[in-house]
């Protein structure tokens, strides 16, 4: 089950390391675009836009589009039935090899128009939103939400030396249990509550909180904390969270756990409990990408 949650984790670090990017630039040299094997161990929807290249390791459709177009789960529909379960694996080069990660992203736009005929369009609509708040009175957190002592460089830089870290090959940043690395957020399985996920972040602001729980709850979440300092906090992932977002995100079903073992409370729970905030659901004006139609594309 380690394995299965390390690679749950490494989905959530996908999808928030492509969070919030445009720019025009150039096109793709080489693009190579294959079926995944079906057999792979790898980490499920990897997509690395930096150093000039596009990779893709285990990625559905939707994972792309997701990342094309810097949007979460809930923020995009229709599409194949396919688009959740056939993965793919993509290399492709940048004309100009000094493209960065936010124009690389952009240029996935086209290759997945032109190679997955994909077509799509926006549309605005009442979409149910949560405020993140502090929920004590007199503005009181939790005992794992603390101001930090790191210096750290805003979450953009963060996202972009990460890419590039992983471009040149590294794997994933997953220190071991215990490892507490400065600016940075990790995801390790729970040794307190088997079969969930601990989130460790150090030297973050409410706005990299915000967007990780934006990714978990499927739903857009504000900051209207307050809070404009750096912090740490440690929050736990329960199960049921974990294998909605895998679903959703073109992966297997994690299995089913022994029983009789901890559950965790539910992130709502374990949010007010530790970090002393709350979620107040809320509705507002959104857009959402309505995708039209898409193909399988032809390997090559």
């Amino acid at each position: 089950m380690k394995g299965g949650i390390k690679r749950i984790a490494i989905c959530i670090l996908a999808l928030l390391l492509t969070a919030s990017v445009s720019a025009q630039f150039g096109g793709f040299e080489i693009a190579s675009v294959k079926p995944s094997d079906p057999a792979s161990t790898g980490p499920i929807g990897m997509v690395v836009p930096a150093l000039g290249r596009l990779t893709a390791t285990n990625a559905t459709l939707r994972r792309l589009v997701y990342a094309a177009y810097q949007l979460q789960s809930f923020q995009v529909v229709g599409g194949p039935v396919w688009q959740n379960t056939n993965r793919f694996e993509i290399n492709a080069k940048a004309i100009e090899g000094s493209a960065t990660t936010d124009q690389i992203l952009e240029l996935l736009k086209t290759l997945l128009a032109d190679r997955f005929k994909l077509k799509v369009h926006t549309e605005t609509r009442e979409v149910p939103i949560y405020a993140l708040a502090i929920a004590r009175h007199g503005g009181k957190t939790g005992a794992k939400l603390k101001l930090s002592a790191d210096e750290c460089p805003d979450v953009e830089a963060q996202e972009r030396q990460e890419f590039e870290r992983l471009a040149k090959g590294g794997p994933p940043a997953q220190p071991t249990p215990g490892d507490t690395r400065p600016c940075s957020i990790t995801l390790l399985p729970s040794r307190a509550v088997p079969g969930s996920l601990s989130i460790q972040a150090r030297g973050q602001t409410m706005r990299s909180l915000a967007l990780a729980l934006t990714t978990l709850v499927g739903r857009l979440v504000v900051d209207k904390t307050g809070l404009n300092h750096v912090y740490d906090f440690d929050l736990t992932v329960d199960r049921q969270t974990m294998t909605r977002l895998t679903v959703e995100n073109g992966g297997d079903s994690p299995r089913p756990q022994p029983a009789g073992l901890p559950e965790a409370p539910a992130l709502m729970t374990q949010l007010q409990e530790d970090l002393g905030l709350t979620l107040d659901s809320q509705r507002g004006p959104g857009q959402v990408l309505v995708i039209d139609s898409a193909e399988l594309p032809t390997p090559n």
